[in-house]
C-alpha cells in the first residue's frame, strides 16, 4: 500500500519534479563517493600484452627463419651422408646376394640371420625418419652405426658359412 501512495504521488507531481535540477555541488559530492574507474590503467595492461605478443611473434619468426637456414645448410652438407649411405647400401646389397646363394645350402642358419638383419633394417628406417625431421647429428651417427652393424652382421654370416664350407671340405677328404 505504501508503494501505491508513492506511485500516485510521483504520477501527480511528475512535471514539478522534472523542472528541478540538483545543485552542482551535490553532483560533485556524489561523483567523489563513486568508485573510480581506472580505464587508463586497464589500457596500459592491454598495451603491454600487445607488446609482449608482438615480441614473442618476432622471436618465433626469427627462430623459424634460423631453423630453415640451418636446414638449408644441412641439405648442402647432406651430400656427404648420401655418399656414405650409398656406399653402405651397395656393400650390403652385394653381401646379401652372396649370402642368398649360400643360405639356400644351409637353411638352418638363415632364420636367425634374417631376423637380425630385418630388425636392423626397421631400426634404420625409424632413425631415417627421425633424422629427416630433426637433422640431429646424434641421429646421423646412429644411422651410420646401424649401417656398419648391418655390414658387420653380413660379414660375420659370410665368415660362418666360409668356416662351415672349409670344415665340410676337410671332412670329405
Amino acid at each position: 500500500m505504501k508503494w501505491d501512495k508513492l506511485e500516485s504521488f510521483l504520477r501527480d507531481h511528475r512535471h514539478e519534479l522534472d523542472e528541478l535540477d540538483a545543485p552542482d555541488a551535490l553532483w560533485q559530492n556524489i561523483e567523489a563517493k563513486l568508485p573510480s574507474t581506472h580505464r587508463t590503467s586497464r589500457m596500459i595492461y592491454w598495451k603491454a600484452a600487445a607488446v609482449v605478443f608482438f615480441v614473442l611473434s618476432l622471436g618465433l619468426l626469427f627462430k623459424n627463419y634460423q631453423t630453415s637456414s640451418e636446414l638449408r645448410s644441412y641439405t648442402a652438407d647432406n651430400s656427404e651422408f648420401n655418399n656414405t649411405e650409398q656406399y653402405y647400401f651397395k656393400v650390403i646389397h652385394e653381401k646379401e646376394g652372396l649370402l642368398t646363394k649360400y643360405l639356400s645350402k644351409y637353411p638352418n642358419l638363415a632364420d636367425d640371420f634374417k631376423n637380425d638383419l630385418s630388425e636392423l633394417s626397421l631400426n634404420y628406417k625409424k632413425l631415417k625418419k627421425d633424422f629427416d625431421n630433426t637433422g640431429s647429428e646424434e641421429v646421423l651417427n646412429a644411422l651410420i652405426k646401424n649401417l656398419q652393424l648391418q655390414q658387420e652382421l653380413l660379414n660375420n654370416q659370410l665368415n660362418i658359412i666360409h668356416l662351415i664350407k672349409e670344415e665340410n671340405e676337410n671332412v670329405s677328404i
